[in-house]
């Protein structure tokens, strides 16, 4: 008690002299001998005074949730928290998991359930949510003075969504911790084989839809035509309608035909590069694991070519096998 009065009149005395940062620490270590509501009060406004308004804010929120405090004190200590607040950042933490370690910047701050808010300098954090068999959640945030920052986080959805991915990898002929790469194939191989077969599975299904679509508008078409007649859209006036009829259907129909070309021409590059993607990563491998006693070549690898003339385009694959 006596080493705490005499924190307190240090802190007092270097306060009033304006030597905030010496009060500051002389009530931080008055508040670790005494902790009462009166020295934490002193502390929090040093700090405000300091220029700690991270410390500030916690301790103010903490003098607020004293009960017996006096209603003017209660009211000084809610005008200087929201100073406080609008110097720092503010994270509210909601975890579905009690007992969920709050670690920020490699530091172990709380734990879950926060009685409030939880205030960060302003600037980039890591934010890391973990609890014994749980999936940790990490995430980056930027924290801006005077905004708060909802992190919301659920370990046991990150759990289930842990159950599924295992059960993937099982169906997927892999074991707990081993990719697909380790069987042979990689992430963005798989990416890629995937959308280039869809590009070819699209094209595919466009050019057949649209086949479909320019035969109908040409078969509409010559029935409007055998329906006009010899005269077809001559100068009477009870035909116009049946001949806008007939101009439309032509338009359509060669639309038609012009969106199945490119499909058509979509599916072969699709389906070419799936082709030669496929045999680029059968020669990676082979190369990376040549057999015993086999001489390696000086080039491998799989060379595409486009020739172009007046009937089309021809794509070709060459390479060694």
């Amino acid at each position: 008690m006596k080493k705490a009065r005499e924190l307190w009149y240090r802190g007092v005395d270097a306060f009033r002299n304006g030597r905030y940062e010496e009060a500051r620490q002389a009530f931080a270590e008055c508040y670790a001998l005494m902790p009462k509501s009166d020295v934490l009060r002193n502390l929090s406004i040093s700090e405000l005074q300091s220029g700690h308004y991270v410390d500030a804010a916690r301790h103010l929120t903490l003098l607020l949730s004293s009960t017996d405090l006096p209603e003017n004190v209660r009211e000084e200590a809610t005008r200087r928290l929201q100073q406080a607040e609008a110097q720092v950042g503010k994270l509210n933490v909601n975890v579905d998991v009690p007992g969920a370690t709050l670690n920020i910047d490699g530091v172990a701050v709380a734990r879950t359930p926060l009685d409030g808010p939880w205030y960060i300098e302003p600037g980039q954090h890591e934010i890391v949510i973990s609890k014994a068999d749980y999936p940790r959640d990490a995430r980056e945030i930027y924290a801006l003075a005077g905004v708060a920052i909802p992190v919301n986080v659920s370990l046991e959805e990150l759990r289930r969504e842990q159950e599924r991915d295992l059960q993937a990898a099982s169906l997927m002929g892999t074991r707990e911790g081993e990719t697909p790469r380790d069987r042979g194939i990689g992430t963005a191989a798989t990416i890629t084989l995937v959308s280039t077969g869809t590009v070819a599975v699209l094209g595919l299904i466009g050019g057949l839809y649209f086949t479909s679509s320019a035969n109908e508008h040409e078969d509409n078409a010559e029935a409007l035509t055998a329906l006009l007649g010899p005269s077809g859209c001559g100068a009477s006036t009870q035909l116009r309608g049946d001949c806008q009829q007939l101009w439309d259907e032509q338009v359509d129909g060669r639309n038609a035909r012009r969106y199945a070309t490119a499909s058509f021409i979509g599916l072969g590059v699709g389906a070419a590069a799936t082709l030669g993607y496929a045999l680029y990563l059968l020669l990676e491998e082979d190369e990376a694991a040549p057999k015993a006693g086999a001489r390696r070549p000086e080039a491998r690898g799989v060379m595409p070519a486009i020739e172009l003339g007046s009937g089309g385009a021809t794509l070709h694959l060459q390479g060694q096998f």
